[in-house]
This record gives structure tokens, sequence and C-alpha cells, in this order.
């Protein structure tokens, strides 16, 4: 589904017009949708993983900018070439467990202090090898970026995001806005059996992914 198919599906569906459905609204149904499918399922085309050094005596981390979860910080060893990853804990902690910060360490931990930025502790002894594991932010759907990941593989999750929104909006029928968080849920479950079942599987060691099926009880 494209940009364009997505809007006028919307305003075919809602029957509203652009008067009310303008390009401005519709792209903003379009960023909320997008952000409720992407918080309630990591889908494997957004993983990404980058490389950085942390700085000896800098207690914090920059984040990649498109960063939406983090998933995990792996530090190399300087001496070993051992990798090893650190554990997440919240800022608090780690100021209480590293009350000095101008001491320095080999560290343990990692919390996110703001959106831009991570925090260490301890205070890194070393420019130590980073690799950070993340879920990206990507590109909205829009009209000068006609087609995305989720609209040409997770249309129905899309659209029925798109159209909660919609409603939500206009304050529509209760029992619409029903229906459409029901049919948002089956299309974001249906995604969810793809992302952690059928990809996460390997036929060889597995088997194949099977659905059950109902044994009828034999007759007298």
């Amino acid at each position: 589904m494209t940009y364009d198919e997505l809007v006028n599906n919307l305003r075919n569906y809602t029957e509203i017009d652009s008067n009310v459905f303008t390009d401005s609204v519709i792209n903003t149904f379009i960023t909320f949708a997008e952000n409720k499918i992407l918080r309630a399922i990591d889908l494997d085309i957004f993983k990404k993983e980058v490389t950085a050094n942390m700085s000896n005596g800098n207690r914090f981390l920059t984040a990649p900018t498109d960063i939406l979860t983090h998933r995990y910080v792996i530090i190399t060893s300087p001496t070993t070439s051992e990798q090893e990853f650190l554990e997440h804990r919240e800022t608090s902690f780690l100021k209480e467990y590293w009350k000095n910060f101008n001491n320095t360490g080999s560290p343990k931990y990692y919390s996110v202090f703001d959106s831009n930025t991570f925090y260490i502790a301890p205070t890194p002894n070393n420019n130590f090898l980073t690799q950070l594991g993340y879920i990206a932010r990507p590109t909205q759907l829009s009209a000068s970026n006609p087609t995305t990941w989720i609209s040409k593989n997770a249309p129905e999750a899309l659209f029925y995001a798109v159209l909660i929104q919609a409603y939500s909006y206009t304050k529509g029928p209760l029992d619409m806005l029903q229906f459409f968080e029901k049919s948002y849920a089956e299309a974001l479950q249906g995604l969810g059996v793809e992302q952690q079942g059928r990809r996460r599987r390997d036929e060889y060691r597995d088997g194949e992914l099977r659905t059950k099926l109902k044994a009828e009880s034999p007759g007298p």
C-alpha cells in the first residue's frame, strides 16, 4: 500500500473529504499509527547495530539519531579482546553504585540518560570499542516517501491503526472504533507470528511451523 492509496482509502472508508482530513491531519494519524505498531512489536527489519568508541573518562555515550529502543550494549576489552555485555539499570542505580564519577574503571552498567545519551558506570578507564544494538525508527510513510516496509508488508495493521486514530479524532461510533481495534489486534498478531515464529525458526532444526487442528470426537 502506497501513501496515496492509504490517504484515498482512509477518506473513502470514512467518507470524510480533504477539507477535514487534510494531508497534515492524515500525516499525524500515520505518525501515531506507525509508533503504535513499532512499540507493540520488535520488527527484525529495523534491528541495527552500530560500532563506536567510549571515551576514556567520559561517562556519557551518544545514542544514534534514529534510535527507537535500545537492545544491548557490548564493550570489547582492549587487553583480552573479549566481549562483555553491560547490564541495563536505572540512572539512579548507576549514580548510587558509582558515586564519584571522576573515578574510572571497566564499565559494568548502562542506563538511558535522555533521548540522545546513555549513562555508563563505572566511568570508562579506556577507549572501549562499543557495539550498540537497537531498534531503529524508520522514515515515516509520506508523500515524499510513498512506501515503507510496514506499508508493503503489514498494510492491514497500518490501515487499521490509522483508522483508530481517525475515528478517535472525529469521535466516531464506539462500536466501529472497537471493531477497528479488534481488527488491528488481529493484524498485529499475524505480524507477530511471522516475526517471532517463521522468521526466527530453522526448519531443519525446529521443523515446520504448524497450526493446531481441531480433532472431532468419533461418533457412537
